[in-house]
């Protein structure tokens, strides 16, 4: 069984040769203007992401956003807000009391 690999290409005037599409992916605080996690991907038509970053020192609540911007195109690019909570990992000594 083959799988036909679609590959979109642009064309823009100024770089005069095709060039592929590509998405950047990013977790970012605008609050302090801290880039926390970044991928480049090209997309067929779905794409799993899988992006990793240090959680935050002090446990508590925070609020990040995930960007979805086009090297491409103008006027695609989308943010998604998220939260986490930071917690402090549970001790093996507590499930290990038997």
């Amino acid at each position: 069984m083959s799988f036909l690999k679609l590959i979109i290409s642009i064309f823009c005037a100024l770089l005069l040769q095709k060039r592929e599409e590509g998405w950047w992916v990013v977790i970012g605080d605008p609050k302090t203007n801290a880039l926390l996690s970044i991928k480049r991907l090209t997309l067929q038509q779905k794409a799993k992401v899988k992006l990793d970053f240090v959680a935050p020192k002090p446990n508590g609540d925070y609020e990040y956003t995930l960007y979805f911007m086009s090297d491409a195109y103008l006027g695609c690019d989308q943010e998604y807000k998220f939260k986490i909570k930071v917690e402090e990992p549970e001790s093996d000594s507590d499930s290990a009391s038997d």
